[in-house]
């Protein structure tokens, strides 16, 4: 049976972590280069060459036109599935399981590289793949870990179904 309760909350609180740590690390652009990074326009600043927008307004404008909302979408669901896969450890065997989390996290830091919260990580951390995905829309990537963790779930749950592992103690034969 899928926990389908429990992933439901760790979807919530990781995209819900995800767009607070956006709204925490925001700082307001102070000059055009970085205000265009953040996804503001000249037309955005006053003649004074400041940003009319208050700091959280700035930031959730930012978080719309920069469409960092499907990134705690993938996060959300990269964070469900791990969630899902720790949950059924015991049942289908830690490494059928530990293997999952790990590609589930691995999903997790590819969507973070690609989000604004960390640009310099998806420079440093993915390399040369960084240049590759750098042009990846976000939806894209949602899209791509909604059916990777679909799949995911669909192979666990069905793992879980078909052939539960016993305990150690249970399954070693006994001498008689």
């Amino acid at each position: 049976m899928i926990p389908y309760r429990i992933m439901i909350v760790v979807f919530l609180l990781a995209a819900m972590a995800y767009v607070g740590s956006s709204r925490a690390t925001f700082q307001m652009p102070v000059s055009l280069e970085e205000a265009e990074a953040c996804g503001f326009t000249s037309a955005d600043f006053t003649p004074a060459g400041k940003l009319d927008y208050t700091p959280t307004r700035a930031w959730r404008l930012s978080f719309e036109r920069k469409a960092e909302y499907w990134v705690a979408i993938s996060i959300g669901l990269s964070a469900a599935f791990v969630a899902f896969a720790l949950l059924t450890a015991r049942r289908i065997g830690a490494a059928i399981a530990s293997g999952a989390a790990v590609g589930g996290g691995l999903l997790v830091l590819g969507a973070v590289c690609l989000s604004c919260l960390a640009p310099a990580l998806s420079i440093v951390g993915l390399g040369m793949l960084a240049g590759f995905m750098a042009g990846v829309p976000k939806w894209l990537m949602a899209l791509n870990t909604l059916m990777v963790t679909t799949w995911g779930a669909l192979f666990l749950s069905r793992r879980l179904r078909a052939c539960p592992v016993l305990p150690a103690a249970a399954s070693t034969p006994t001498k008689g």
